[in-house]
């Protein structure tokens, strides 16, 4: 993501309280940064629809972007660098990563309605409340990145119960601002689950059901911070009822990161994965995860077919920097034993 607003125009509204809540923006690029400040007001919202296809401006926004006489200055209303004209509505489908500042309280209501390209959001601990709907068919969402300590109280209970598909949610441990790469100091899976409601009664009285481990790992909290000992008693039924794929990503992470995790549960997680791990290693090489591939050998966490499975489909995906490390690998980390020498007298 950008960590400077070149090219970008942001339409914005002043609160009774001195703060900026970001109406609409225009910018060159979908890796999307909004900043904490404009002028000497912190932004602190995100008004409804701001990022959704629909323009939901209010009156006074457009009177005072037409006429900046009528009360308002023009410096009160927009903070630009480049013609509109140069520029995209960042709605919809355009954006594809979105940083949102540590001074954002809340998102509103269908924020990021129909953003069907957006992949990836990162947020701070100052993110307190969002409004109904905010990230409905934002189906591509699979990343959230969480500005701030594991063990520290936020959010991201609220706005997993808006995603009830994948997502994994990195915790960076720290809120000081943009960084490129951060460094997690936890990865956690929430799986997707599936809600259905059935009419039960001709007074139309319908039955919830639930299905999927990943609305129990949603409800892995306690006062707003991530419960780990909640969150690994999961396992076991999703071990039985989720696909391979699932319960290895959730493993692998768990055991990558393994902040409150028990000696019991680690050996869970690692019998699974050397019983499966031909599943993970066609994902990680799939998606070119070379990091979480090393993972795997360094950690001896793969049986001896699932290292040739994963050699064998590296070769097969054309992958030649995999290929490479993961033949390093195997010779570093699960080196053939040497055959014993057998030398036989000659009697005659």
């Amino acid at each position: 993501m950008n960590n400077q607003m070149n090219h970008s125009r942001i339409f914005w509204e002043k609160t009774d309280k001195q703060e900026a809540v970001i109406l609409r923006a225009f910018g060159s690029s979908p890796a999307v940064w909004i900043p904490g400040h404009i002028g000497r007001y912190p932004v602190t919202g995100l008004s409804d629809y701001c990022f959704a296809p629909e323009c939901r401006l209010p009156d006074t926004y457009l009177d005072s972007h037409v006429n900046a006489g009528a009360g308002w200055k023009a410096a009160d209303c927009l903070a630009f660098d480049a013609s509109p004209d140069m520029l995209a509505e960042l709605c919809g489908s355009y954006p594809e990563t979105i940083y949102l500042p540590d001074t954002l309280k809340t998102i509103g209501s269908y924020a990021f309605y129909n953003c069907c390209s957006l992949t990836e959001i990162s947020f701070g601990q100052a993110l307190e409340q969002i409004g109904s709907d905010a990230f409905m068919n934002c189906r591509q969402l699979h990343k959230l990145t969480v500005r701030c300590p594991v063990s520290e109280k936020t959010c991201l209970q609220r706005m997993l119960a808006q995603i009830s598909w994948d997502a994994e949610v990195s915790f960076i441990g720290f809120s000081s601002g943009f960084c490129q790469n951060p460094v997690p100091e936890s990865v956690i899976f929430y799986p997707e689950y599936s809600e259905l409601y059935d009419e039960i009664t001709p007074a139309h009285v319908f039955g919830r059901s639930i299905d999927g481990e990943g609305f129990r790992a949603r409800q892995a909290f306690r006062d707003g911070i991530v419960d780990f000992s909640q969150y690994d008693k999961i396992f076991p039924k999703a071990s039985a009822e989720e696909s391979a794929l699932t319960v290895c990503r959730l493993a692998f992470c768990r055991l990558q990161y393994p902040a409150g995790l028990s000696d019991s549960m680690r050996g869970q997680y690692e019998t699974y994965l050397l019983h499966h791990g031909t599943v993970l290693c066609k994902y990680l090489i799939q998606n070119r995860q070379l990091e979480q591939l090393h993972f795997l050998f360094q950690k001896k966490l793969l049986s001896l077919p699932s290292v040739a499975d994963c050699l064998s489909l590296a070769v097969q995906s054309g992958w030649s920097e995999g290929s490479t490390s993961i033949l390093h690998w195997k010779q570093c980390y699960y080196p053939e034993k040497k055959r014993s020498r057998y030398v036989f007298d000659d009697f005659n």
